[in-house]
């Protein structure tokens, strides 16, 4: 989690917390890039000052599953596609 501090295109500040997620650890100078690159690319916001907040390790396991699960297609099929060229 970070808080970033924007200056305003046009006036004052942008201000706010978020979080960003990753499946590695990182050094702090790693997430402090990373969450610079989140608010640019989530707010178009540039420039932005950054302080790291809380790292926290996520851990998500089932608890109960429905029967609808099994209408959630996990893999689609490719289809392949010809081209045909004239000459």
């Amino acid at each position: 989690m970070y808080k970033y501090s924007c200056p305003g295109v046009w006036w004052g500040q942008h201000t706010g917390l978020r979080n960003v997620y990753t499946d590695s650890q990182l050094q702090d100078s790693q997430a402090v890039k990373m969450a610079k690159e989140d608010i640019k690319n989530s707010s178009g916001l540039k420039d932005c000052d950054i302080t790291l907040l809380v790292k926290y390790k996520l851990s998500i396991e089932p608890v109960k599953t429905y029967a609808d699960i099994t209408k959630i297609p996990f893999s689609e099929t490719v289809k392949k596609t010809k081209i045909i060229t004239l000459d």
